[in-house]
């Protein structure tokens, strides 16, 4: 299982998972098949920071298309441009890659030193409700921290999914997220290789595929 492999089945499983969200949202399996694809992004995202070159222009590439997609990911889901009630999950991986990279400069000083901005950016993406907002950040970082203990990142992905389904209770169809745990066995299977190049596919289908969804519900 390379990193190809899984852009794809994450890619895929958010696809699901949106069409359900926009057009049958009545149907539990698509909802299903899409808690997968957060903890692989997750998962690629602490593992990219390995990988880069370059992690400035990697953090200017996710904001930059964190804002290229807010307008698609209002539409689609909202059916309005602006004034959604949170910000899409490009926000979220910028932030926990954002929260890596400073932890991994500060951490040589004094690890409790780049803890602390790992919690205000966590918070941080509470406030202004990104797309598993807080939760989400620290779980990219646990990826990062945990990267050579499987059994330790599996544990702490799914305290932090223990801490959703606690935070969030009240929502319903919340337990539904339990679901994203399957994703650990894909991660498991990882290889360390890259796969086909296709660095770009993620960035370009994730507002494409909302733009379109976002049109079809307004044709339909």
């Amino acid at each position: 299982m390379n990193t190809t492999n899984l852009k794809i089945i994450a890619c895929l499983a958010m696809l699901a998972d949106h069409m359900g969200a926009v057009f049958f949202p009545e149907c539990l399996y698509l909802t299903i098949i899409g808690r997968i694809a957060f903890p692989i992004f997750a998962f690629l995202i602490a593992e990219g920071y390995f990988y880069t070159h370059n992690v400035k222009k990697y953090l200017i590439r996710l904001f930059a298309f964190a804002l290229i997609s807010e307008i698609p990911y209002n539409y689609a889901f909202h059916g309005e441009m602006i004034a959604s009630p949170g910000l899409n999950v490009f926000f979220t991986l910028f932030l926990g890659l954002l929260a890596i990279y400073i932890f991994d400069h500060l951490k040589k000083q004094n690890i409790v030193l780049g803890v602390v901005p790992v919690v205000i950016i966590g918070v941080i993406a509470y406030f202004i409700n990104t797309d598993y907002g807080m939760i989400g950040v620290f779980m990219i970082f646990a990826f990062y921290i945990f990267r050579n203990d499987f059994y330790k990142k599996a544990l702490s992905y799914i305290v932090l999914t223990g801490a959703i389904l606690v935070m969030y209770s009240a929502y319903e169809g919340i337990s539904v997220q339990l679901y994203s745990i399957l994703a650990l066995i894909l991660i498991y299977f990882y290889n360390g290789k890259k796969g086909f190049n296709i660095k770009y596919l993620f960035y370009i289908f994730y507002p494409g595929h909302l733009l379109i969804l976002g049109l079809l519900r307004y044709v339909f």
